[in-house]
């Protein structure tokens, strides 16, 4: 069930629901049995990447209204820079 499919198959719309569920049960698991260490860590984090992008378009918003929008992709550059989340973002494979 966990192996991914092979080339050109395609994933049937139940199983594909049933594996995101295990993985978000097995996560949610997984910060239920952290420890107050990892916790906190995990809160900073999540608090310092909201931070950097409330920052972060905040001044591209300020910019635009100083100097006009820039071209639609810088502006989607700098969007996706402002989204980013490090390594926690890289290491999951569907994005949410």
């Amino acid at each position: 069930l966990g192996e991914p499919l092979a080339g050109g198959a395609v994933a049937d719309p139940v199983v594909a629901a049933f594996l995101r569920r295990q993985r978000r049960l097995e996560e949610q698991t997984r910060r239920q049995e952290a420890s107050l260490a990892q916790r906190l860590h995990r809160f900073l984090r999540k608090k310092f990447y909201l931070f950097r992008r409330s920052a972060l378009m905040t001044s591209i918003s300020l910019r635009n209204l100083a100097l006009g929008r820039p071209s639609l992709e810088q502006l989607a550059q700098e969007v996706a820079f402002a989204n980013w989340r490090g390594e926690e973002e890289e290491a999951r494979p569907e994005g949410g």
